[in-house]
């Protein structure tokens, strides 16, 4: 397993580059994860534009005259604030990847003023001539109207998406957790590790379901168009939980392999120096003593559930990339998105590491009750939608007919 990119660049490619401490394996994945879905998004989107399904909106923006000092302070301070501690995290990343770190983050003393400096020259520069060329073309400060199209927002909705998820996913995450103190609380919710999907998922819905009404964006479309994004961001999120080990594995698999062909990983895996540190002391650690107190594997080898959600979330990926082009009726892609992702999650959790909650006679995990309902929501909304298709195809083959029989008479 790979706690950081320094690790896995010394694994698969023989290379230490300390830098790469920085990057954790997870945050890395994560972000890799909101670009591929933004991209999906867009796509999907630009589609549903050509087709005349999606309009854009006209919208005032100012362009044009002279560089303005609050633009110019404002990537001074940004500039000076990357160069100043980016640059010197570069060269000290064990500073900045202990315990420690928040002390040398806010110190004035850990830092490089002249590249600090330096960034906030570029900064400035590249501002600079962005205006230039602007400015050329209005010469003085005015207000224009720009029609925006709504694949010109997947920037914004990817970022608020991601922010609130983030957000969603660590407070679910914590409702199952039983803090001594509010400090403790708080250190855990500002700590990276630790995130629900589902609370994710739900606080991002909201967040973004108000964005796009503000944009007159039609929800139901956007649904539509964000529900492969979203399967696919499920899957290869499990990505970083995987190759970073940070406890989103399976129970013990005490099973024998069925298949001689089939990896051992990929059937049972013990994740060594997995992030967690759980559970045994490793004899041989294989990386160098500087790179981290990542040296435990876990003790009975346990099914790999990351890789299996990545597997089942790609097919379920294909099957609504395709759905897409052959549903007529909005919000038929979504409905049926809510009763995979709930089906696959429900499944999974029966072999995953997990707190199970007696509600009712069942004893099920958090997940699996959310589970449960998304995949009733889903049901219910696909059955709906399906009737109401029905009746608009009856009805149009009522008209038809009509039209036929005053033709021949």
């Amino acid at each position: 397993m790979y706690p950081n990119l320094r690790y896995a660049f010394y694994d698969i490619l023989g290379l230490d580059i300390p830098a790469l401490s920085l990057i954790q394996t997870y945050g890395f994945f994560l972000a890799f994860t909101f670009v591929c879905c933004g991209l999906a998004l867009r796509a999907d989107l630009m589609r549903r534009e050509k087709l005349g399904l999606l309009h854009g909106v006209e919208e005032e923006k100012q362009v044009g005259g002279a560089l303005s000092v609050a633009d110019v302070l404002t990537n001074v301070f940004m500039g000076f604030l990357l160069g100043f501690k980016g640059f010197y995290a570069m060269a000290y990343p064990q500073l900045f990847t202990g315990s420690n770190a928040k002390d040398y983050l806010f110190s004035l003393e850990h830092g490089y003023w002249w590249a600090g400096i330096l960034l906030a020259l570029v900064f400035v520069f590249f501002k600079y001539r962005d205006n230039k060329k602007e400015s050329a073309e209005y010469p003085e400060r005015q207000r224009i109207k720009e029609m925006v199209m709504p694949h010109k927002r997947v920037g914004d909705i990817v970022i608020l998406a991601a922010v609130s998820g983030i957000v969603g996913a660590k407070l679910l995450y914590m409702t199952e957790r039983d803090y001594p103190t509010w400090s403790a609380m708080i250190q855990d919710f500002f700590s990276g590790s630790g995130l629900a999907v589902y609370g994710g998922f739900i606080l991002a819905f909201f967040v973004v379901s108000y964005y796009v009404r503000s944009k007159k964006i039609p929800l139901s479309q956007l649904l539509d168009a964000c529900a492969p994004a979203m399967i696919l961001g499920t899957g290869l999120g499990r990505l970083g939980c995987h190759f970073s080990g940070d406890g989103d594995w399976g129970d013990p698999n005490p099973y024998a392999k069925p298949f001689e062909w089939l990896p051992d990983w990929l059937w049972a895996y013990n994740y060594p120096n997995n992030v967690m540190n759980q559970n045994l002391l490793m004899d041989d650690c294989y990386y160098p003593a500087d790179f981290g107190d990542y040296c435990h594997m876990l003790t009975k080898p346990v099914f790999p559930t990351p890789i299996y959600e990545l597997i089942i979330c790609l097919v379920i990926f294909a099957i609504l990339w395709k759905l897409r082009h052959r549903v007529r009726l909005h919000g038929i892609v979504f409905s049926v998105y809510l009763i995979f992702t709930g089906l696959e999650r429900y499944l999974l959790e029966m072999i995953r590491v997990n707190d199970d909650y007696s509600i009712a006679g069942f004893n099920l995990s958090q997940a699996q009750y959310i589970a449960m309902a998304l995949f009733s929501v889903g049901v219910v909304l696909t059955t709906v939608l399906l009737i109401k298709q029905r009746k608009m195809t009856d009805a149009t083959q009522v008209l038809t007919g009509e039209d036929r029989k005053i033709h021949n008479e």
